[in-house]
Formats: C-alpha cells, structure tokens, sequence
C-alpha cells in the first residue's frame, strides 16, 4: 500500500527529472551554436582542440565612408586571395584570428570560404577578436589605414595566447603556411618578435629614427612571443606606445612600421630575423636588382603586395600572381593554377623596368608551387 501511495510522487519527481535533462539539452545546444558562429567550421568537422591551433592573425576594420568602404572591399577580396591560397596549400588545419571593430565585418570575412568544396572550407577555422586600444589612444586607430595599428597591441589583445602570427591582409602564400608557423621554433631565449628585412630602405636615416638594422624591418608578416613580449617592462604596448611618444614628429607615413622599428632598435635582442621568402613584396626588386638572394634559389614562399602592388599596373607580375589566384576555382588541382600564373606572367610585355627587369623572376614566383605539383 505504501509503495501504491508513493507512485504518483516518483512519477512526478521522474517527470520533472526528465523535463531538467531535456531543457540541460536544449540549453547545452544553444551554447554550442553560439560557438559555432563564432568559431565558424564549414563542412564535417574534425575532431581536434581548437585551442590547441597555431593561429595566424588578420587585422580588418570597415569604417563608414565612400572611401574607406572601397579599401574594406579591397580588403575582402585580397583576405579572400590569402585565404584560398593558404587552404590550398595547407596539409593541416589553420586557425585564423580576425582582428575586427565590428561583428558586420567579421561576419564579411567569416562567410568567403561558404563557397568552397567541403574539403577545402574544414581546413580553415575562424574566430573574433574585438579591436583594443589603449584609453586615451584612439586616435592611433588611423594611423595608416583603420586598425592596422591594432598591431601593436596585440599581445593585450590576445591575452590567452602564447604565440601568434601576424599577416597583412595583402598577402598570399605560395608555399603551406605550416612551414611559416614553425619559425617561432627557432628563437633562441630572448628573441620575440621574427621581421624580415625592408628591401627597398625606408628613409629611417633622413628623418633620424631607430631602425632595426641592417635595413629596417617590415612589420607586414611577424611572428610573435606574445608571452614574452607581455612580461617586457612596461608591456609591449607601453614600449611601443614610449616609442610613439618619444619620436613621434618623425614617424612618416608608415607608422605602425616605424613604431615596430624603433621598438625593436630599443630592445635588439627580441628580434629573430625572418627570411626575406617569407614577406617578398616590390620593395625587393624596384631598383631592378634583387635584394632578397635566398628568394633565387628556394622561390618565394609568400608574397607581399605592399603599395597596392596586386592591383596596380606598376609591378604587372605581381598583379599576375594575385589574378592567377584571385580567378582559381578552390578543388581544381595545383598543376592549374601553377599554368595560370606561367601563361600570365608570359603573356607580360611591360617594359623591363623595376621588378620586371630581373630574369629571374618568373622563377621566383612559381618555384615554390613547382615542388608542391
């Protein structure tokens, strides 16, 4: 009788159980979906610790005006260059960090690889991070174009991270991307930050600041310590913002260049010097001579399109490189795209001046895609 009198109460207590383990369910999915649009996976996942990703960083801002509109465009459609050549290049799987000022322009960039063959759209992860400057340092936003300066702080920015690599968003890669996250491997004790050397000079000299040397570096690819570069004294950010202040009626127009520059001249023992494959713009061969030797012998694993070299008609071969990519169906084999860059390279007959003077250059361009085919 007792058992028969206490029924109804465990039916009750079990319906109730059920009901919690049901609404735990739909609240833990919830939270999973949430994740997902942030970290956004096309096609069937795989199974890894997301955190446990090396993480290229990309920095992309869209303010809101007629010609800032038409650079985040620009932007969009060379992020879109460099995310389909490191995931046709990858033999792993890449986490990108998108540096942006607003969810709308992430969303921009999170959506290009929907497009994609399956295959292809799991070999890219991608997540947010919210632009950070320091209080009373906003008006450093603009410093070139919106955000880049965000750079200088982005061991603040990513605070989880222990390591990270820096890529200007016109870049392409022509060898894995992987091969790049490894350089961090090479630091010895102290160094933090890995540059290449300028190739075309900066005037450093005229106007009497603090380069690293023998030439300066390029801050467009860097590759960071970011733990080290937090326990600096001051932080980065405040050797960076120091250098900012202490030189600033010199800083020209490649500001955020510049700060890097004088910060490292300040604390050389950070600076692991990064081949000058690794961040092959114009600069290297302007003159008609190449500054960047190791690129004639191994080819150039990533390609810089600083001065807006992928879009204007002053350095044609790099235009060709970035258009063989820009116009390459994602699934179709390497062999394709490496036809196209040779057919429009050849099909070239701008004056040799500048970079098309060298004779080597087509080499150097298709080389490293020659031993991936």
């Amino acid at each position: 009788m007792i058992i028969f009198r206490t029924l109804p109460k465990l039916m009750k207590n079990f319906c109730l159980g059920v009901m919690f383990l049901v609404l735990t369910y739909f609240v833990l999915v919830g939270e999973l979906n949430k994740r997902e649009a942030k970290i956004k996976i096309s096609g069937e996942p795989f199974v890894y610790d997301i955190g446990e990703l090396s993480p290229f960083i990309i920095i992309v801002c869209n303010e809101l005006n007629a010609s800032q509109t038409s650079s985040f465009r620009r932007q969009k459609e060379q992020i879109t260059v460099l995310l389909k050549s490191a995931a046709s290049l990858t033999k792993t799987v890449l986490r990108f960090l998108v540096v942006t000022d607003t969810e709308d322009s992430y969303n921009e960039v999170v959506s290009i690889p929907e497009t994609w063959p399956k295959n292809f759209q799991r070999r890219i992860v991608m997540e947010r991070r919210t632009v950070w400057y320091p209080p009373d340092r906003e008006q450093m936003k603009n410093l070139l174009r919106p955000c880049s300066s965000a750079r200088l702080f982005l061991p603040e920015i990513l605070t989880d991270l222990d390591s990270a690599i820096l890529v200007d968003t016109d870049a392409l890669f022509l060898s894995p991307p992987e091969e790049l996250l490894t350089k961090i491997y090479h630091f010895d004790d102290k160094q933090a930050v890995g540059v290449a050397q300028t190739s075309s000079g900066y005037d450093f000299l005229h106007r009497m600041i603090p380069y690293v040397k023998p030439r300066g570096a390029n801050t467009g690819v860097m590759v960071m310590n970011l733990t080290r570069l937090r326990s600096l004294p001051g932080g980065w950010t405040g050797t960076t913002l120091n250098a900012f202040d202490t030189f600033r009626k010199r800083i020209g127009g490649t500001a955020t260049n510049d700060i890097v520059n004088i910060a490292l001249a300040l604390n050389p023992d950070l600076v692991y010097t990064l081949s000058c494959v690794w961040n092959y713009g114009p600069g290297a061969c302007w003159r008609g001579e190449n500054t960047c030797q190791e690129s004639e012998v191994m080819g150039c694993s990533l390609l810089h399109g600083t001065s807006a070299a992928f879009v204007s008609r002053k350095n044609p071969k790099f235009k060709a490189v970035y258009e063989a990519w820009k116009d390459h169906e994602m699934g179709s084999p390497l062999s394709t795209l490496l036809d196209s860059i040779k057919w429009r390279i050849e099909a070239d007959n701008s004056a040799a001046v500048r970079c098309n003077a060298l004779e080597n250059l087509d080499f150097m361009f298709t080389q490293a895609l020659e031993r991936l085919v």
